[in-house]
């Protein structure tokens, strides 16, 4: 009499059944977890495709010819030599004379005079300066002693040939005594003007 086995089966085991056959049994998935794998593999497979587009470039553009030029900063004066020389003053006497300045650059430049003086202190300390911008005897820019003169703001001159041109009136006023009048007689001053400027 043939004996019949039975065994009690889990899923994913081995049962020998009759006739000595073995069976494999599959397991029982749930739904969810199959649809989720499912899932992984569709956002592996996008993953891939997407990555083949960055095989995919532009041609360049090239803009050329881009220039750049640095501006300039240069000035000119009008007549040559010194604006006045007076070799024989008096008490009394005045001097005049006149220059045009005019920025010969491709920049506007902020504007400065500059005075130094040699020669006699107490003479140039003496010598009245007065110095008109553009308008002779408007609005003096300076108005002092020609010693006491160091340097004066012209303001801004705009680029490509700007002028103005400046007026300077000296004299040679008493000291308000005959003694100190005598002591100004032989002596002798110079004074050197410079006009610069910087960028504006």
């Amino acid at each position: 009499m043939d004996a019949c086995v039975h065994a009690e089966r889990t899923d994913g085991e081995r049962v020998n059944g009759e006739k000595g056959l073995t069976r494999t049994m599959s397991k029982n998935l749930p739904l969810t977890k199959i649809l989720l794998s499912l899932a992984a593999i569709s956002v592996v497979a996008v993953a891939t495709v997407g990555g083949t587009f960055a095989n995919f470039t532009a041609t360049p553009t090239t803009i050329s010819s881009n220039a750049f030029a640095s501006g300039s900063l240069t000035m000119s004066r009008s007549g040559s030599g010194a604006i006045f020389s007076s070799v024989a003053m008096k008490i009394g006497d005045t001097t005049t004379g006149s220059v045009t300045i005019t920025n010969t650059g491709t920049l506007g430049g902020a504007y400065t005079l500059a005075g130094s003086n040699s020669g006699s202190s107490v003479l140039a300390n003496q010598l009245h300066l007065t110095l008109y911008k553009d308008v002779d005897g408007g609005t003096a820019i300076y108005d002092g002693s020609l010693g006491g003169f160091s340097s004066v703001a012209l303001g801004t001159f705009a680029a490509n040939n700007d002028s103005h041109t400046f007026y300077f009136h000296v004299s040679l006023p008493s000291t308000g005594s005959n003694a100190g009048d005598n002591a100004l007689q032989g002596l002798s001053a110079d004074e050197s003007f410079t006009w610069s400027a910087v960028q504006a």
